[in-house]
């Protein structure tokens, strides 16, 4: 005795709504997930075009350490911060959120230099946004000046 004709067509039938709804899933999935992609894309576009930050200073922070104290003037982004000095990996540090008008302070060890000559400290941002800040130190009024700083922030060709 063998199947019957509609019992094998109920199996098939079956079998083709069970491989219909996993592809429906993963179809589904990959559409969320590319959207996702999108999205996130043009968050980090939007936070890389209005980047600014304004009000520089560098103030000495205990004998060899220096505070580096920006506003920060663009759109809300996660505050994850790598410090360079001279060239040189100092730190990082995760200020939370950057909120636009709001005020920032970052320590850079060891960025103490007051013999007049011209320091770098480069503060890279999570959206890929890049600040050079150039300062010596005036030994004329024992404080810290900051010359020209820099903003960078990358540009993809679309």
């Amino acid at each position: 005795m063998g199947f019957s004709v509609s019992a094998s067509a109920a199996i098939i039938f079956i079998s083709f709504l069970m491989v219909a709804g996993t592809l429906y899933t993963a179809w589904d999935n990959t559409y969320t997930n590319v959207q996702a992609a999108q999205e996130y894309w043009y968050e980090m576009r939007l936070s890389r075009l209005h980047f600014d930050v304004s009000d520089i200073s560098v103030t000495a922070s205990g004998a060899s350490d220096i505070d580096v104290t920006f506003k920060y003037r663009g759109q809300t982004l996660t505050g994850g911060i790598a410090i360079l000095h001279n060239g040189d990996y100092v730190s990082s540090v995760d200020l939370g959120y950057l909120i636009p008008g709001k005020s920032y302070t970052v320590t850079v060890t060891n960025g103490a230099d007051t013999s007049g000559n011209t320091n770098y400290v480069l503060l890279g941002f999570d959206n890929g946004c890049t600040l050079l800040i150039e300062y010596y130190y005036d030994t004329g009024t024992s404080t810290y000046k900051v010359g020209p700083y820099y903003i960078q922030c990358p540009t993809e060709v679309s």
